[in-house]
């Protein structure tokens, strides 16, 4: 058995396997926009719109989590795909913690 991303890195560039078993995307936080939105909203509470100012203040909290989640899976993902092992007689991956030594 091989650690996954030492397996990986190992692999010639032009490699099929190179791409099958590529680490899972970044996906960092970012607060640019549901702070916008959110901002957005609080002027158009401020100046009265209270029907929009709600939605868009509603609506940046909504994006904020979702993509707070997003990266969350993603942070995930990245740490399973680091803990991963890899089969050097078949092309089976499993988790680290699922490993038997025979």
């Amino acid at each position: 058995m091989l650690h996954l991303p030492e397996y990986w890195r190992s692999l010639p560039q032009d490699a099929e396997a190179k791409e099958k078993h590529a680490p899972p995307p970044e996906c960092a936080m970012q607060w640019l926009l549901p702070v916008g939105v959110g901002v957005v909203g609080v002027v158009a509470l401020v100046l009265g719109s209270l029907a929009a100012g709600m939605v868009l203040v509603l609506g940046g909290i909504g994006l904020g989590f979702w993509l707070s989640r997003r990266a969350s899976a993603a942070e995930d993902a990245r740490a399973a795909w680091e803990r991963s092992l890899i089969c050097r007689r078949c092309p089976a991956v499993f988790p680290q913690e699922d490993a038997v030594v025979a």
